[in-house]
């Protein structure tokens, strides 16, 4: 079996498995510094404006937005995305959600960590971490000092109030519908 940059690309529908293809593809969306990237037999699909890394190995290269849905991931520097999986070795993430993986030495800088194993990794203070700490200690994270302030939890408030505000708006809308169309229900 000979290793290939692209096993496919899923893209409005369609599969490609042309390396041809798949770089005009990328290029057309705006994906063109995942081109610079070091990688090998990557599954990869284009959804709502979005790469997704399904599968594969990234050896190197700087990760600008995107998803990591899986993969054999070395020495990235992720500035922002998505982390649901894979194994990260010596990789710096600058910016993110991170929900699972394993990570292998490296640094987090800032980003909200929902889950994952961590083994010998610096995290930052400016990280948000809804893990279990006795875990996470069991891993060997280590904190850095906090050298910014802690911007983190302004973020999470100021979500909490759009989401109050949406909700709240929401059920105006369904009040007012309810009563708009109350003269229907005799019919």
């Amino acid at each position: 079996m000979t290793n290939i940059r692209y096993k496919e690309l899923r893209y409005e529908g369609k599969t490609y498995n042309k390396k041809f293809e798949i770089d005009e593809i990328l290029l057309k969306n705006k994906f063109n510094w995942f081109l610079d990237c070091e990688i090998e037999n990557a599954r990869i699909e284009i959804m709502k404006d979005t790469l997704i890394f399904n599968s594969g190995i990234f050896y190197n290269g700087i990760w600008e937005y995107g998803v990591f849905r899986d993969g054999d991931i070395r020495n990235i520097t992720f500035k922002n995305g998505v982390i649901y999986n894979g194994t990260f070795k010596k990789c710096i993430i600058e910016k993110g959600i991170i929900f699972g993986g394993t990570f292998l030495k490296g640094d987090v800088l800032f980003a909200d960590i929902r889950g994952g194993d961590f083994k010998d990794v610096n995290i930052s203070n400016n990280v948000n971490q809804t893990t279990n700490t006795q875990t996470n200690q069991t891993y060997g994270i280590k904190s850095q000092p906090q050298t910014e302030p802690k911007v983190q939890g302004e973020v999470q408030g100021q979500a909490q109030q759009i989401q109050a505000q949406v909700k709240e708006n929401m059920i105006y809308k369904f009040e007012k519908f309810v009563k708009n169309h109350e003269t229907y229900k005799n019919i």
